[in-house]
């Protein structure tokens, strides 16, 4: 079976140069293992997240079937860099009915936040099959961990709710639950995990180490 396709789109999390915190190690090890192919370009800007949309969305990378969305975020907007943000509607608008049989997937903080809505729309808009991410501000680590897995089941997953199945497990419920993740599918049906440990409290005076994305 030929290795699942994944297009990633990073903006850019740091204002010091000097950083170099990426998904591009996640999806290099995923790779590496011979769990998928990718594209992977940088977009600080609105043209520049338009320009590799138009490009991604041609027939020649139709095999590229999920669209992965890594960089900041709030509820219904991306955050390219401080400085640059979009609309998941303007988003939408953009990839307006060329994304039949995509499933799309924000590695961003709190999108998913966004009212049922507003992702019910950006589904009908684009035609993807279903959208999915996280519903609250989530720890780098604790993320990269949890979407190495998920982008395999995401690219190579043959029922339409392979993600579902596989983040629902007793394995990895708690984490997903842990993370807000829910997926929102093309008919309207909503899912998130039914699993919701409970989380220790942060000791007085302790530091988070918390890198949230």
């Amino acid at each position: 079976m030929a290795r699942g396709g994944i297009f990633c789109l990073e903006g850019q999390w740091h204002r010091d140069l000097h950083e170099r915190g990426s998904v591009l190690p996640t999806l290099e090890l995923l790779e590496r293992l011979g769990r998928i192919r990718f594209i992977h370009k940088d977009a600080a800007t609105p043209d520049e997240l338009n320009f590799f949309l138009d490009r991604w969305l041609l027939r020649q990378y139709a095999d590229y079937r999920v669209g992965f969305f890594a960089m900041h975020g709030t509820p219904s907007r991306l955050h390219l860099t401080d400085w640059h943000s979009v609309e998941l509607t303007d988003v939408a608008e953009k990839m307006a009915g060329r994304c039949e049989g995509k499933r799309i997937y924000f590695g961003s903080c709190s999108v998913l936040r966004a009212s049922d809505a507003v992702l019910r729309e950006f589904l009908a808009v684009t035609g993807a099959a279903l959208v999915c991410g996280f519903t609250r501000d989530v720890d780098w680590v604790e993320s990269a961990a949890f979407e190495t897995v998920l982008l395999d089941v995401l690219a190579n997953g043959q029922q339409h709710n392979a993600a579902e199945r596989r983040m629902g497990s007793a394995h990895w419920a708690p984490l997903a639950s842990y993370l807000g993740f829910r997926v929102i599918y093309a008919n309207g049906r909503a899912w998130r995990p039914t699993n919701r440990p409970r989380v220790p409290a942060q000791a007085v005076g302790e530091p988070s180490a918390a890198r949230p994305r």
